[in-house]
């Protein structure tokens, strides 16, 4: 015996709206792809000597500092980061020309003085170590 189905007389109109409905609900789980090159500067800070008189043969008189800096593009303050307690960072930036300078409360002399120049690429970031004199000899 042959059974037939009957088609719900709504059912066409259903379909496509239905679809729409699983279509937006698919696109707003699906994130737009990041930028596929990021740019910025990512480093360390180190700042030293830490210790008086001479440096030993074959050991490092330098240590991580944690601090606020400022980075200035050709005219003005662009951006502000804080490395952590490694002395690491990492600040998001277009291409460009830019200097870092250490905020007024570093505790190292003349910090305003203590700049350090960086070019990030177009693609990538810029890898720096910034050394910072405590002004120790």
């Amino acid at each position: 015996m042959r059974q037939t189905q009957v088609a719900h007389p709504h059912a066409s109109r259903r379909f496509p709206a239905l679809l729409m409905v699983v279509c937006v609900m698919v696109s707003g789980c699906v994130s737009a792809p990041a930028h596929a090159s990021e740019t910025g500067i990512q480093g360390t800070v180190l700042w030293g000597p830490v210790q008086p008189g001479p440096t030993r043969l074959g050991q490092t008189d330098e240590a991580p500092l944690s601090a606020s800096f400022t980075v200035y593009g050709p005219e003005n303050a662009v951006a502000r980061f804080r490395s952590d307690e490694k002395g690491n960072f990492e600040v998001s930036l277009p291409p460009g020309d830019y200097t870092i300078v250490p905020n007024k409360d570093t505790p190292i002399p003349y910090p305003g003085k203590q700049k350090t120049k960086v070019t990030v690429p177009e693609d990538g970031y810029a890898v720096v170590t910034i050394r910072l004199d405590t002004g120790m000899k």
